[in-house]
């Protein structure tokens, strides 16, 4: 099966010609984090996601904390998925869910000691070609905005891009975060909360310093893995926009809604060549 397949091919070159001819300086990249700046699978197995990397290198210590956020998993994950769920009643379950979770793990002490395991953890690895992709934005200047609806903060992201020598300045990161003791305990959850719904609104209202770096880059390629997530860029003025979409598991169930949605698709978990060719189209 293709790896790399265009739902337009022909659309698609036009888009990137249009973009080649404004140039690097009106670009800036939205990306996911997981299972997408990562592998979704290591050594043939399913990865974690950061908050599921904690309770396999801590299951003792995170037992009853995962029980517990399992049920909340079965209760609201339905809900998330749901085509039925309006939009805005999607939203107001997923801000219940994500307090739910950030009170449970507080509850159960979550502190910065914990989370060392996940910043040592080699259950997550980026994906090829990764590397030469934040390489070449950092040179050229280009934000990478990465957003993350994960329950475990901006620092674990950031600790994780800079043991692999990847913390450049070019990349922002906006995620949730924690309040801590002077002991490194969680004692409460920072707002505003990011969850599967309001990324796309998160960054115009509540991240103006971040916003002020993109607003005038019209033209935009997402880099992204959810089928839930096409609707990140809709609230931006852009001019030109590419969607580039990792479907990574049930490829034969998904693909065709993929490429109904996102000009790009790329399958089985493959690396980042064809992000930095396109890069490089764009330079040239």
């Amino acid at each position: 099966m293709q790896k790399i397949i265009y739902s337009n091919k022909q659309q698609f070159l036009e888009t990137l010609e249009n973009m080649k001819n404004e140039g690097l300086k009106n670009l800036h990249f939205l990306a996911d984090f997981d299972n997408t700046l990562t592998k979704a699978f290591v050594n043939w197995q399913k990865t974690p996601s950061l908050v599921s990397a904690i309770r396999l290198k801590n299951w003792m210590l995170w037992e009853e904390c995962a029980l517990e956020d399992t049920k909340l998993f079965e209760k609201y994950h339905p809900i998330e998925i749901d085509p039925n769920v309006s939009i805005e009643d999607k939203k107001k379950y997923m801000t219940r869910w994500w307090e739910k979770s950030f009170e449970l793990f507080i509850k159960y002490w979550l502190s910065k000691d914990i989370l060392e395991e996940v910043w040592k953890t080699d259950l997550i690895e980026f994906r090829d070609w990764v590397k030469e992709f934040f390489e070449f934005t950092a040179k050229n200047n280009i934000p990478v905005i990465v957003i993350s609806a994960s329950w475990l903060w901006v620092e674990s992201i950031e600790v994780l891009l800079k043991n692999h020598n990847l913390d450049y300045q070019n990349i922002e990161i906006i995620s949730n975060n924690y309040i801590w003791d002077e002991q490194g305990k969680a004692i409460w959850y920072k707002e505003p909360i990011i969850h599967s719904f309001n990324k796309a609104e998160t960054i115009l209202k509540e991240f103006s310093e971040i916003f002020a770096k993109i607003k005038n880059r019209k033209n935009v390629i997402l880099l992204w893995d959810s089928l839930w997530d096409h609707h990140m860029v809709d609230w931006f003025d852009y001019k030109n926009l590419i969607n580039i979409w990792f479907l990574n598991d049930k490829i034969d169930k998904l693909l065709e809604e993929y490429t109904k949605r996102y000009d790009l698709v790329i399958t089985w978990d493959w690396d980042f060549a064809v992000v930095n060719e396109i890069l490089k189209e764009i330079k040239s």
